[in-house]
């Protein structure tokens, strides 16, 4: 139950007045001076603490040289997604076609997978192993594109909750390394279906794929370098201005 802030009585639920029925002091209007001090002090903490966020964001995109060079080197691989990463060439009687595939032509690739006959590919000892090894291939492509979008772009956003934070490098590193693994897997792939169905197409690793491994170790790189480098946060414009009127 609620009581009068000047004499504690406690107001009854039929107390509807403004002022207290015992001591006759306005509630709403009782220490407003001292109320509108606090309000003030937490106001005055409220806009401390959102001026530095925003400079923490500031200087995590663009406090150092070594973080502006970091965005365009942490964004790259992105790109190279939508490079030839594979490249099969079919030689077939009457047909003789070479075919590219970037991370939207193996997204459409996957929708047109008869999951019915796969398993019996699986189950194939001809063309099981092979057909393993094409599925992992555009597996670990899809899993390092997810560490980049949208797990590295969370984690470079939120970069300025831990400005030394590795989380990038760990991100941009296991990426790197999982597409070195689906290029390993691909090269497998197109040795075994060579053997078993007398040369009908062959592949070989397309150049994004190159480019792309490439990029994820330099960002990894450039990403360490980042959370290793000191932090010296600027000084408040507010603070410069004081130490001048000194």
């Amino acid at each position: 139950m609620a009581k009068c802030p000047n004499c504690g009585y406690k107001l009854r639920i039929w107390d509807i007045s403004a002022e207290c029925p015992k001591c006759k002091i306005s509630i709403p209007n009782f220490d407003w001076v001292n109320r509108l001090e606090q309000d003030s002090i937490v106001a005055t903490a409220a806009n401390a603490k959102i001026k530095q966020t925003f400079a923490n964001l500031q200087y995590a995109f663009v406090g150092t040289k070594v973080r502006i060079a970091r965005l365009p080197l942490s964004i790259l691989p992105l790109a190279t997604f939508f490079l030839p990463l594979f490249t099969i060439h079919f030689n077939l009687p009457f047909f003789d076609k070479v075919k590219s595939f970037n991370i939207l032509s193996l997204l459409g690739l996957t929708k047109t997978i008869d999951f019915g006959a796969l398993s019996h590919y699986l189950s194939s000892p001809v063309l099981g192993g092979a057909t393993v090894r094409f599925l992992l291939t555009i597996a670990f492509v899809f899993l390092s594109f997810l560490c980049l979008v949208p797990v590295g772009l969370f984690f470079l956003i939120r970069n300025f909750k831990s400005l030394q934070s590795k989380a990038l490098f760990i991100t941009n590193l296991v990426a790197g390394i999982m597409m070195i693994v689906s290029a390993v897997l691909f090269t497998g792939f197109t040795h075994l279906q060579q053997a078993s169905t007398v040369n009908a197409f062959s592949g070989k690793i397309g150049f994004g794929m190159y480019i792309c491994i490439v990029s994820f170790f330099a960002s990894s790189v450039i990403n360490l370098v980042v959370a290793k480098s000191k932090v010296v946060m600027p000084e408040p414009k507010e603070k410069k201005k004081e130490e001048k009127a000194k």
